[in-house]
Formats: C-alpha cells, sequence, structure tokens
C-alpha cells in the first residue's frame, strides 16, 4: 500500500504558526487510538466563501470595545473550513486491521449510495446559524468554539442531513470511527485551543455575548438574539463538491488539510 506524501507545513509567513493539535477538538473520542485522520466535507475551496469568513472575522478583531479574549490566533483560517464527520486512526502497527486502504474502499463503496440519495441534485450546505459549542459552566462569557451550519428544518438541511448520517453508518459499520455523538453539523471559525502563545493552565475563553453585541454582529446578524440560542446569519448556500480524507494537524500548499482520500459528490450538469 502506497503511502502518501505528507506536504511541508507552511512558513510562518505564508500562514500562522503551526498549532501541533492532533484532533478536532470538539470530537468526543470513545477510544484510547490515537486520532491520524478525520472525515471531510470541505468547503473553505470556494473563494467568495473565504473572502466572506475572513473579512467578518477581522471586522470582529476590528471592533470598539474589544470583544474581550477574541485573539487572532483563535481563527481557524477560511482555506481550512470544512465539515467533520468523524476521526479515525489509520496505519497504525498497533492496530493492523485500521487501514488507509479499508478507509479508501469504504469511500467507493459509498458513492453510488449518495449519489442515489441525491437524486441528481447538488450536495449544498447552507450557513445560515451562528453559534458556540457548550461554553464553561453554561456562562457564554466563557466560550471556546464558535461555529456556524445549515439549517436542518430545510429542504436542503434535510437531504445534507440524511447523506452525512448514511456516511457515519457506513464507517461505523466498517468500524473505523473513533466517536459515536449525534450528527452535530458545524464548520468551526473560531477555537481557543489555537490560542498563542499558549496560556498557562486552564484555555482562556472569549465573550460570546460580547461578540453578539459587537458592532459588527448587529449588522449582520438576522432577527432576534439571545446568546443561549443559535441566531440567524446569511453566510450563503455552498456547494459540497468532495468527501474527504484528511490527515491530522496536516497542512497543504494553500493551507488547507492534506486530503488522502476522496469521493466525488459532484453532479454533472446539475443546474
Amino acid at each position: 500500500m502506497s503511502v502518501p506524501t505528507r506536504v511541508p507545513v507552511p512558513s510562518r509567513s505564508a500562514l500562522r504558526p503551526e498549532r501541533g493539535v492532533t484532533q478536532p477538538p470538539t470530537a468526543r473520542i470513545i477510544s484510547n487510538k490515537r486520532p491520524t485522520h478525520f472525515l471531510a466535507l470541505p468547503i473553505g475551496h470556494h473563494a467568495a466563501l473565504r473572502s466572506s469568513i475572513s473579512s467578518l472575522t477581522s471586522a470582529l478583531l476590528s471592533d470598539n470595545p474589544p470583544i474581550p479574549g477574541l485573539d487572532s490566533s483563535i481563527i481557524v483560517p477560511a482555506r481550512r473550513l470544512h465539515l467533520t464527520l468523524g476521526v479515525m486512526s489509520l496505519d497504525l502497527p498497533e492496530y493492523p486491521n485500521l487501514t488507509l486502504a479499508a478507509a479508501r474502499q469504504t469511500l467507493r463503496a459509498l458513492q453510488p449510495r449518495i449519489h442515489q440519495l441525491l437524486q441528481g441534485e447538488r450536495l449544498r450546505v447552507g450557513l445560515d446559524r451562528l453559534d458556540i459549542m457548550k461554553p464553561e459552566r453554561g456562562n457564554p462569557e466563557r466560550a471556546h468554539v464558535l461555529y456556524v451550519g445549515p439549517d436542518l428544518s430545510s429542504a436542503a438541511g434535510h437531504k445534507l442531513r440524511m447523506v452525512c448520517e448514511r456516511i457515519q453508518q457506513e464507517f461505523r459499520t466498517a468500524g473505523l470511527l473513533l466517536d459515536d455523538r449525534p450528527l452535530k453539523l458545524h464548520c468551526t471559525i473560531l477555537n481557543t485551543v489555537y490560542r498563542r502563545p499558549k496560556p498557562r493552565g486552564a484555555r482562556q475563553p472569549f465573550s460570546y455575548r460580547a461578540l453578539l453585541e459587537s458592532e459588527t454582529m448587529r449588522g449582520m446578524i438576522a432577527g432576534p438574539v439571545q446568546a443561549r440560542r443559535p441566531v440567524n446569519v446569511e453566510l450563503g448556500v455552498w456547494d459540497i463538491d468532495e468527501l474527504q480524507i484528511c490527515e491530522m494537524g496536516s497542512w497543504g500548499p494553500e493551507g488547507e488539510y492534506v486530503r488522502v482520500a476522496g469521493c466525488d459528490l459532484s453532479i454533472p450538469h446539475a443546474a
């Protein structure tokens, strides 16, 4: 079995410091196996989305008064934007049955089943909900992860969820996934695990309440604002062209995660 060549980590001036994080911090791992790869639906290849998200985070950094706890180091680079469907531990000598070859075989078997579910339509994700992962002690002043995600009650959201649940089911049946959480489709844009310099002791949170009350957010939130509920935003609807297996903590030439396998989800000549 061939081993994919690891792409060198870009320089600090080209992107940002290498973080050394080996697993998505929002994934609950139920195994002692070391995560090496993850299943992803990448969307950071869309230039218009990168521009929109970068403009948003830049505006948040410039807000006055400053948002407590917000720092450029906790911003996820826009080229890395994706939805994670699960994490895996592949090609480790202590687990000879969990291989990249097996994951690729599962991808190949999945492709016609996914296209059958899509029924000739493109798979799309709407980024129209803004929220945080559960903050410390339930306090929105002590948030660690900010994300955007789809409205799953919409027709497009329902189809996206159906497809993603099928993908998770197939990889779980193959014994490849390490986490068993219910599906939570989200795209992380802030995460304090990346803060630099790394604080001593506990992670330093940011204030979600102050973020929502900032001038930047007041100008883009559609509808009422409650710090303990998702808020409506309009960050577009984006095609999902591929299901990928990516290396944990890797950096491609544009700052993306390194893809080691993929399943084409595009629909030729779709409207």
